[in-house]
């Protein structure tokens, strides 16, 4: 049996359990955050742990970078930090921990270490979304207080005999429109969440598109099969969802041993937030229509990233040009209002 360089070991090791809490604490000490209860963030975590775990194994010192972690009211939280060997208990000599080498002063080739340069692009259309909400939902109280009526919510949410009438941006403006404080909130942090990571990837302009395009679709499948009357960005949201699944999905060869990780923690959010939807007032199939929107423009639409450069180096450059993303912004869109027309022109 000859001598292996792997070292095995389990998430439950108490040196990855160690290093887990010890991140945790720093986090709250930094930040008065507590992200115990957080299962996204635990899980985030525990993958940066692992990692670290194993790097340590023939290293004196790993880096745990875990970008957009958290948020607070100061904006999004990263957590950067070198570790060294002594603080999960393993020898603080490199060479205590490895394994032995039958020829005994053979020399050790080290894997060589590649910084991958991702894109870096402020949120300005997630950011503008948020604004544009929030000024919509101070309208939405100001004519309540003035006209004891909310004009923007009568105008604009989905209501299928106003849009049988002829009141097709209906379609499109109940997206933008809430139903409460927490209702808005909610959907601003998802929206906050979501959309800084999927912006950064997929770009401006075709992020936006994604959003409208989410929006519309949830919107019309809410109109094809339910009579209620609806509204919020959740449709668009659940597109964004979609968008970083599929995005999961189609780059798995990046994402190497954290895709399963990755895909499956997607998987849970939408999982969980379609049972939350099972409660009344809520409209699932908005939900469902928008998660049907997202992916259908990311797929045909969505970025297409490889590895470019050599190491130590390399960078992520995206082989679906934005114009072709545009093309599909048009196709989608005409499919939705042709199926639109046939909905309403069979119910009048």
């Amino acid at each position: 049996m000859t001598d292996s360089p792997l070292q095995v070991f389990t998430p439950s090791d108490p040196g990855i359990q160690k290093l887990i809490s010890s991140i945790l604490s720093e986090i709250y000490q930094r930040y008065g955050l507590d992200l115990s209860g957080d299962p996204a963030a635990l899980q985030r975590i525990r993958a940066g742990a692992e990692q670290a775990y194993r790097e340590l194994r023939v290293n004196p010192h790993a880096e745990i970078d875990l970008p957009y972690i958290s948020a607070n009211s100061a904006g999004p939280i990263h957590f950067k930090r070198l570790v060294t060997r002594g603080e999960i208990g393993l020898s603080p000599d490199s060479s205590a921990d490895r394994p032995s080498s039958r020829a005994g002063d053979e020399q050790r080739v080290q894997p060589e270490k590649v910084r991958l340069q991702l894109p870096e692009r402020k949120p300005v259309v997630t950011i503008a979304l948020m604004s544009l909400m929030t000024v919509i939902y101070l309208l939405q109280l100001l004519t309540g207080y003035l006209y004891h009526q909310d004009l923007p919510a009568a105008l604009g949410m989905k209501i299928n005999e106003a849009i049988i009438d002829g009141q097709y941006w209906r379609l499109i403006t109940a997206m933008f429109l809430h139903g409460g404080i927490l209702h808005l909130g909610f959907n601003l942090y998802a929206l906050y969440i979501l959309g800084r990571t999927v912006e950064n990837f997929f770009g401006h302009w075709r992020f936006l598109g994604l959003f409208l395009l989410s929006g519309i679709s949830g919107n019309l499948c809410s109109f094809l099969l339910t009579a209620s009357p609806s509204l919020g960005s959740s449709t668009a949201i659940f597109g964004l969802l979609a968008a970083e699944g599929v995005f999961i999905y189609q780059h798995k060869q990046l994402y190497g041993e954290r895709f399963g990780k990755a895909l499956w923690q997607i998987t849970q959010v939408a999982v969980i937030n379609f049972i939350i939807g099972l409660s009344p007032g809520i409209d699932n199939w908005g939900h469902f229509g928008g998660l049907l929107g997202g992916i259908a423009f990311t797929w045909f639409g969505g970025p297409e990233f490889t590895l470019q450069g050599a190491p130590p180096v390399v960078r992520l450059q995206d082989r679906r040009p934005e114009r072709r993303s545009g093309v599909v912004f048009i196709v989608e869109l005409i499919l939705l209002i042709g199926l639109a027309a046939w909905a309403i022109i069979s119910r009048r």
